[in-house]
């Protein structure tokens, strides 16, 4: 927060100021903030509130999707229930106040499914779900769904592209009376696609698929403007560096038609999700690029589309980002995970005003990490009901309903406390931050309490953490853990990247991956082996790397003797004795005839590969996240030479904004920085390292903890001791703040949708 008592001039003791009201009036002792005209307001907005989270799967679930049906007034949460073999399931929910419960939920489609998405058609009254169909060879496929009372039934499936289709998002046109679905088609170069589709009864049909996209793309996302009665697509466009780009789609009974496509952020985008507020009459499009949560407002004039000034309104990485619109409120919610933040689910609203939007302030609405985010809004209950994969509690499915609220308190226009009473239009005298406000307590504004909009107060002896994954307030935490017993050769390791309380551990001499289990998660003093193991010997006997997928359905493993990465499936997420051999690799030694290590960004779009024949990083993209089998290089190279000869071991930070190196030439962690977060091309070596030679000295992977607080833990294994290190990666410390500020204006520091 800027600090608006710096730009006093020095020894001005006081720290107060004359200023005049706005014209609303101010009173005593309560905050205010600083108007763009010079004038001054007292701080006030609309109370946000937030019931419980509510579980509606009692398993892990992946590709959330919710929708309102306004016909039944009711929610309808579509998921992949990993409980139940992978099957598409549906869930009702029903609002009441701040609660939400549920029926019990419904198998739509007996097989594993992934990309799921659902939207209402209101001409029909009826929820479509569009889904890929895993057994079906990865057809696109949508289904209609009739909800009566808590319950909901399905028709027939009906397939709308006779190829694998991936990113899947569906709108409904109300114009038209249809139901767009737009799509990666792996069936066609990876094209972005669409198609029209009609509900009659519990039936659907579809026209002709239409390319708007002539190259690969990615994290698709569309809304309808029923202003312009256009469907609006965005999309990272790979044909065209990554971008994030916009088209306009007409449709015209079962055909649709696009205009040009025009680009909204020239810089690799992810997470794309759009809706449309009715209010302003603007489509909302809200993304990451490297290291930022960012929205656009476009404004769709025939088939074009034109924008406004990207605002960011979150200077960290966010992921599975879902926008909704509150028409009660005339406010735009986006809902989130903060990787900057823990990974915790955080929502912020968006006020719209021309082709500008600004926010309130990021309020969490669950304090553990979450995945596949999906909001919407219930018109009749005026509620935003968010529903996500909760991994603090096992990776459930669960749904909260929260109130918009909305405030004039930004993280940059508090002043301070009226000083006295200050009538409408006339002046007064402010106390700023770092002055005295008798009457409170006597606390010094800013000085020992720090004012947030969201009123969030720090308690007295509150642990707190500096920024992780920092090498600088790097120590060894006297704990670690020996895996000899297992393999007398181990070379890398890995972690249930939820919470933790997995770990599993490649070896050399056995050719296996061992599975162990750690009660506290990230404690490696905690860890146990669990009598699992599974052989890669066939695919590599010089094995030097694994890694996994964010859920654990994937592990990937590099071998030195054929220099290529190979892919696996574990039917259970996280369940080494479920993983079988994909028959997916891919041969790196056109870049490193040494590959000793692999790390991917958070949707597993880009994939990275440390050498130690060239001791370099390579980068790759893969057109479908997380599938070897769509990899290429980047072409995109970085040397680490100058710090370490023999370099076997990479990992990144969260938002991928941080790399870190390490080897057995030097015995020593070494830290990078990446201007462009998973960007290989803007890195450069920060001139930080950290020795763990203590420890180990033939060092053959770190990692850092992926849980809360993030990167504040890094572990190593290697094979001189066979054995895992834990080490501290952060400053630590215990708050000491004073109460009182808190007591007479929390009622007042309101933001976002909370």
């Amino acid at each position: 927060m800027s600090n608006l008592s710096d730009l006093l001039p020095a020894g001005a003791s006081a720290k107060s100021i004359t200023a005049t009201d706005s014209g609303s009036g101010i009173a005593i002792n309560t905050p205010v903030i600083l108007e763009t005209a010079g004038t001054v307001t007292q701080v006030s907005g609309v109370t946000g509130s937030s019931g419980t989270p509510v579980v509606f799967e009692s398993a892990e679930v992946s590709f959330v999707s919710a929708t309102f049906d306004s016909n039944s007034n009711k929610v309808v949460i579509a998921y992949h229930d990993s409980g139940n073999s992978y099957y598409g399931t549906a869930v009702v929910g029903t609002v009441s106040g701040d609660a939400i419960s549920y029926g019990t939920p419904v198998v739509f489609e007996s097989a594993a499914v992934n990309y799921v998405a659902n939207t209402f058609d209101s001409n029909e009254n009826k929820v479509v779900i569009a889904y890929r169909d895993d057994p079906n060879s990865d057809y696109g496929t949508a289904i209609v769904g009739t909800v009566s009372g808590t319950a909901i039934s399905f028709g027939s499936a009906a397939v709308f592209e006779s190829a694998r289709s991936d990113y899947i998002s569906i709108t409904f046109d109300s114009n038209e009376n249809k139901v767009v679905i737009a799509y990666q088609d792996s069936g066609n170069s990876s094209y972005g696609t669409a198609v029209v589709g009609t509900v009659s009864g519990t039936a659907i049909s579809f026209g002709t698929a239409v390319v708007f996209e002539a190259a690969t793309t990615l994290h698709i996302s569309c809304a309808f403007d029923s202003d312009a009665n256009k469907v609006v697509i965005s999309y990272q466009d790979q044909g065209n560096s990554s971008y994030g780009t916009g088209i306009v789609g007409t449709v015209s009974g079962t055909a649709i038609s696009f205009g040009t496509a025009v680009v909204y952020a020239a810089a690799t985008t992810t997470y794309t999700s759009c809706a449309f507020d009715s209010d302003s009459n603007k489509v909302v499009i809200a993304y990451n690029i490297p290291s930022q949560g960012t929205a656009v407002v476009g404004t769709v004039s025939g088939t074009s589309i034109s924008y406004g000034t990207p605002v960011v309104y979150n200077a960290a990485t966010t992921a599975y980002i879902s926008a909704t619109f509150n028409s009660s409120a005339n406010r735009v919610v986006i809902a989130y995970r903060d990787e900057g933040n823990s990974n915790y689910g955080t929502s912020i609203i968006g006020t719209v005003s021309g082709t500008a939007i600004s926010f309130g302030t990021e309020v969490v609405f669950e304090t553990a990490s979450v995945f596949y985010v999906s909001a919407t809004f219930d018109s009749n209950s005026n509620k935003v009901v968010i529903a996500y994969r909760d991994s603090g509690n096992s990776g459930y499915g669960t749904g909260i309903v929260t109130t918009t609220g909305y405030t004039n308190l930004t993280t940059s226009n508090f002043l301070g406390i009226a000083d006295e009473a200050i009538s409408a239009s006339a002046s007064g005298v402010i106390v700023v931050q770092g002055g005295t406000k008798t009457g409170l307590s006597g606390f010094t504004i800013g000085s020992n309490i720090y004012v947030t909009p969201a009123g969030n107060f720090t308690s007295d002896g509150a642990t707190y953490y500096g920024t992780g994954y920092d090498l600088a307030a790097a120590s060894y935490a006297s704990k670690s853990f020996s895996v000899a017993s297992q393999e007398s050769a181990p070379t890398s390791f890995a972690f249930k990247t939820d919470d933790g309380t997995k770990m599993y551990m490649l070896g050399n001499s056995g050719g296996n991956v061992y599975q162990y289990t750690l009660s506290t998660g990230f404690d490696i003093s905690t860890a146990s082996y669990d009598s699992v193991s599974f052989s890669i010997s066939s695919q590599d006997t010089t094995a030097e790397a694994i890694i996994f997928n964010t859920d654990g359905t994937k592990m990937y493993m590099c071998g030195q003797q054929n220099k290529t990465v190979y892919q696996y499936s574990l039917s259970s997420g996280w369940d080494l004795s479920t993983a079988s051999y994909d028959t997916v690799s891919l041969s790196v030694t056109s870049q490193d005839t040494s590959p000793k290590a692999l790390a991917f960004n958070a949707d597993g779009t880009k994939m990275f590969m440390c050498g130690s024949d060239t001791d370099a990083v390579y980068q790759y993209s893969l057109s479908s996240g997380f599938d070897l089998s769509t990899a290429s290089y980047d072409s995109v190279t970085f040397s680490i030479s100058s710090q370490e000869s023999a370099p076997t071991s990479l990992a990144f930070s969260a938002d991928g904004t941080k790399m870190f190196t390490a080897g057995y030439g030097n015995d020593t962690v070494y830290q990078y920085t990446l201007s462009g977060g998973f960007d290989l091309s803007t890195a450069s070596y920060a001139s930080i390292s950290f020795s763990i030679a203590s420890e180990e000295t033939t060092p053959m992977e770190i990692h850092f903890n992926t849980d809360t607080p993030l990167g504040i833990k890094m572990f190593s294994i290697g094979s001189q001791a066979g054995a895992v290190y834990q080490y501290a990666t952060s400053t630590v410390g215990t708050a000491t703040v004073k109460a009182g500020l808190a007591i007479s204006t929390t009622s007042l520091l309101l933001s976002g949708d909370s």
